[in-house]
């Protein structure tokens, strides 16, 4: 794993907008799964997410035991908790804002130090949890769009489209069981409750958004009304996901359905952080080729290769149209531009300087535009707005 000479620390300007944690990479079975860094940065910033949830629940839970049994006062065994967990957040914190910290995730020594942290935080979240679950929000709007050269029906395109959709979202969830669920047999009694199910639960639901239907509720139990969002807006909302995943496919598709359906703002909402010290709950955003291509600055990228389709969204049919397109701008003026190769390098110098000039407020500006290889995978550190481009390389063996 080496780190990418073109995404170093982020220098934007402390007005840009950042998601608090984000993975932008070309494809996730040759970027993430064989990635070690990238699970590792995966992993910590969900358990991270767990642990401010926790942090929070016990914190109310204690508030409501003095106000409603006052001689009593705070229940000991909740407090202890709080202060185990407060503790282990603090650490995982002050990894992650270290200066060092993206260096140090490729690093064998210190991968150790959070590999333990890792497991020391899972087991003490299992051992003191009934159930804990995780929520996935899985769009794949882009690879729904119609092909208009295809021979196919478009009812016959749109159930191939669902059921690619169904088996690209099992790969995920296969990648969250690999990094939250012991493989090596050293998993006890603390992972799984008294009916003898495991704790952790993958609540998995995908959502549309040229629709804005939601289905393929995966992971319920009892009912489910209490366990998924409610609709759209929810899922994106009140439901806190703690991972959205923006698949990959017709990138102006995509783009299309987001300003449609005026999912930008609830998708920035949900993910980015406003200060280092902002404990406000904010997603991981997961974005797959167009799913990168959107939450970067410039939209136009995808018009660079001529691969994806613009004819399909009504009024804007041609690359043309697409040249001043704002994408949700997650990673301060950053774009991105995958499944990058060797072929596309004079391509891309000439397109930054004749393209993404149109949309820059400020002419003097740097143009930033990450290239992402298929085995590339940009991390994302929001809080204190830096970012950092990793490939991938074999797993090393035990």
């Amino acid at each position: 794993v080496r780190l990418s000479e073109d995404a170093t620390e982020s220098s934007s300007s402390s007005s840009s907008s950042f998601a608090k944690h984000a993975l932008l990479f070309s494809s996730l079975t040759d970027g993430i799964v064989p990635n070690p860094s990238a699970r590792s940065f995966l992993r910590h910033s969900l358990l991270t997410l767990l642990l401010q949830e926790r942090v929070a629940e016990r914190e109310q839970g204690l508030k409501t035991s003095v106000e409603f049994s006052p001689c009593n006062g705070p229940d000991i065994e909740a407090l202890t908790d709080l202060e185990t967990v407060d503790d282990l957040l603090t650490r995982g914190r002050d990894m992650a804002e270290s200066e060092d910290f993206f260096d140090n995730l490729k690093e064998a020594s210190n991968s150790l130090e959070m590999e333990h942290w890792s497991r020391e935080t899972i087991n003490h979240l299992l051992s003191n949890s009934q159930s804990i679950d995780v929520r996935i929000l899985y769009i794949p709007t882009a690879m729904y769009a119609l092909n208009p050269q295809s021979g196919n029906t478009p009812g016959k395109q749109r159930q191939r489209a669902r059921a690619d959709g169904k088996k690209r979202r099992a790969q995920l969830l296969q990648l969250l069981e690999e990094l939250m669920f012991p493989t090596d047999g050293t998993e006890d009694e603390d992972f799984y409750g008294s009916d003898g199910n495991r704790k952790w639960n993958l609540l998995s639901v995908t959502l549309d958004l040229d629709d804005g239907s939601l289905k393929q509720h995966v992971g319920g139990y009892g009912d489910e009304s209490l366990l998924f969002p409610e609709d759209d807006n929810a899922a994106l909302t009140t439901w806190k996901p703690h991972i959205i995943y923006v698949e990959g496919g017709n990138t102006f598709w995509l783009q299309y359905c987001i300003e449609k359906g005026n999912y930008g703002s609830l998708i920035k909402n949900a993910c980015i952080t406003k200060n280092i010290n902002d404990d406000d709950f904010a997603s991981i955003y997961m974005g797959k080729s167009a799913g990168a291509i959107v939450a970067g600055r410039a939209v136009a990228t995808a018009t660079w290769k001529g691969w994806d389709d613009p004819s399909i969204v009504p009024g804007k049919g041609t690359y043309e149209d697409w040249i001043d397109s704002r994408g949700l701008e997650m990673l301060g003026d950053c774009s991105f531009f995958p499944h990058m190769s060797d072929d596309w390098v004079e391509l891309v110098e000439e397109k930054k300087k004749n393209v993404l000039n149109r949309i820059d407020n400020d002419d003097d500006e740097e143009i930033k535009v990450i290239c992402l290889r298929e085995e590339d995978v940009c991390c994302v550190g929001g809080g204190r707005k830096r970012y950092f481009s990793i490939q991938s390389g074999p797993i090393p063996l035990p």
